[in-house]
């Protein structure tokens, strides 16, 4: 497959909001789908989803076959876990739980090859995936790699300074849905305390220089959130458009029959 390495995620959201679907079912035919709807990353999701290495082995080169930027959630801040999907080439990394200065400095380092950081060095296979040599491989994943920190408790709200004045992070992503759990109101993301802590994390990662990222499931939602200055927003995972999308039809169907 030629390889199409498309350009740097945080490059892209230089210029334009990035929108891409969370992908939960372990199935090549469905990213292939997903890359030639035309969104501009696929979500790989590793923390909620079936995943395995070999599904996300499969999942990666047809990303970047078709020009479109994998990227994986993983389980945590774990070495192990973040080792073998920048190993099999993804070009972003999702970290949820990232409660501390601490969390996000091991995170942002996992995914930095030394002197930055300390990732292992094994590049054969992501490099040829890249479209790149062993020697420009390196730096270029330093450079490229997009590193999302995923914000989803008060905690890190109250540590949101501290993270922000780290180097070799590009995004803060809200989940909406655990932040709100951390304030005991799960669900009601628009409740003034809620509100202002996604509000916090905003401006503090534009204050930074760097994006924000939340998700955003409808055409109404999307406008919303890019008029806030949301740069990087994840799409409904596809369990929940399969489910929306056949039980419509199957309504559609039945009530054609007469039922």
């Amino acid at each position: 497959m030629p390889c199409t390495t498309p350009p740097p995620l945080a490059e892209q959201m230089n210029s334009r909001p990035v929108i891409g679907p969370i992908n939960l079912v372990p199935s090549a035919l469905m990213v292939e789908y997903y890359c030639t709807a035309g969104f501009d990353f696929v979500w790989v999701d590793m923390e909620h989803g079936p995943h395995t290495i070999d599904s996300l082995a499969t999942a990666v080169p047809i990303c970047i076959g078709r020009g479109v930027t994998p990227i994986v959630r993983v389980p945590g801040v774990l070495d192990w876990s973040v080792k073998w999907v920048l190993d099999q080439g993804a070009r972003g990394v999702i970290f949820p739980f990232v409660n501390s200065v601490e969390d996000a400095r091991q995170a942002i380092s996992a995914c930095k090859y030394p002197l930055t950081g300390h990732r292992g060095y094994f590049p054969n296979v992501a490099a040829n995936r890249w479209g790149a040599t062993l020697d420009e491989y390196p730096d270029r994943a330093d450079a490229e790699i997009c590193v999302i920190l995923q914000i989803e408790a008060d905690a890190a709200v109250q540590q949101i300074d501290g993270i922000v004045a780290l180097d070799g992070w590009d995004v803060l992503f809200i989940g909406p849905m655990d932040l709100s759990a951390s304030y005991g109101k799960l669900g009601q993301v628009d409740d003034p305390e809620v509100s202002g802590a996604i509000d916090r994390v905003r401006e503090a990662a534009l204050g930074a220089g760097r994006h924000a990222g939340i998700l955003a499931t409808t055409p109404d939602q999307v406008k919303r959130r890019v008029d806030e200055g949301f740069r990087f927003i994840a799409a409904a995972p596809d369990v929940a458009i399969v489910e929306q999308a056949f039980s419509d039809y199957a309504q559609g169907l039945r009530e054609a029959a007469g039922r």
